[in-house]
């Protein structure tokens, strides 16, 4: 476990706040992940990634039964706190994403990637490793979701930056955090589509975050979870639901274990 994924989400890094949303904002996308995923009342739902829990809990305090996998027990705190201040019960399980062995094959019928939880690994195929654990434990006709941003849509948008002129892909810009400026990078490899984010507070000693991921286009992606073990059957360019194009900002893509329709 020496990639960056293994750190850097612990309590020290200064990420968990990326995944904190406004309640109405998590109620539409709960909504959504209950109407592409088929949930039925009471539904067995995997939440992997689950980061701090937003989108499990909510899915809990409607009614489903919800499993969190994240490899960080930070969030994995976070997540049972968060739970029990809504009064509500989640099973939380440390794991990696490639390897959800411990749980039961076919005892889920849907499960969620939420807000750019896939693309970590440097080798495709453990991208697919993980969307092939997800896959065993599916039952037939269970529902996968996945959410990332849309490759095709930050190349579009991606602007060069004058904190970094003559650096290529970079962006350089910074922002105030609770009275602490924050030092930020972005630089693109366009050969590679992978992304590397870091993070520094100015005049502070802990270490930079350093967070690179994998981007995806469409058929990038639906070739990720047909070779995973899944058929796609839907993509959607938007929380509100909004069918994708091919400069929509964010990539949701629906898949189904054990058959289903071709193509999406």
């Amino acid at each position: 476990m020496a990639g960056w994924w293994a750190t850097a989400f612990d309590r020290d890094r200064g990420l968990r706040r990326l995944h904190e949303q406004a309640a109405g904002v998590t109620d539409g996308q709960v909504a959504l992940i209950e109407r592409e995923l088929h949930l039925a009342a009471g539904s067995r739902v995997l939440d992997v990634a689950c980061g701090t829990g937003r989108h499990a809990v909510s899915l809990a305090a409607r009614g489903h039964r919800v499993t969190c996998v994240d490899l960080s027990e930070d969030y994995l705190d976070a997540t049972r706190r968060r739970a029990a201040e809504r009064g509500v019960t989640v099973d939380a399980v440390r794991a990696d994403m490639r390897d959800l062995t411990d749980l039961p094959a076919a005892s889920f019928d849907a499960a969620v990637n939420m807000y750019t939880s896939f693309g970590y690994f440097d080798h495709d195929e453990d991208n697919v490793r993980s969307v092939a654990a997800v896959a065993r434990v599916l039952r037939p006709g269970g529902r996968l979701l996945v959410d990332v941003v849309n490759r095709d849509w930050f190349v579009r948008n991606f602007f060069p930056s004058e904190f970094a002129p003559g650096d290529g892909f970079v962006i350089r810009d910074y922002e105030e955090v609770d009275g602490e400026v924050v030092l930020h990078q972005n630089a693109f490899d366009p050969r590679t589509s992978r992304l590397r984010w870091t993070c520094r507070p100015v005049g502070a000693r802990r270490e930079h975050v350093v967070v690179d991921y994998r981007m995806y286009s469409l058929h990038e992606l639906l070739a990720v979870l047909r070779a995973g073990g899944l058929t796609p059957v839907r993509a959607l360019g938007g929380y509100d639901g909004t069918p994708y194009e091919l400069f929509s900002p964010r990539l949701l893509c629906v898949a189904e274990a054990g058959g289903g329709p071709p193509g999406a």
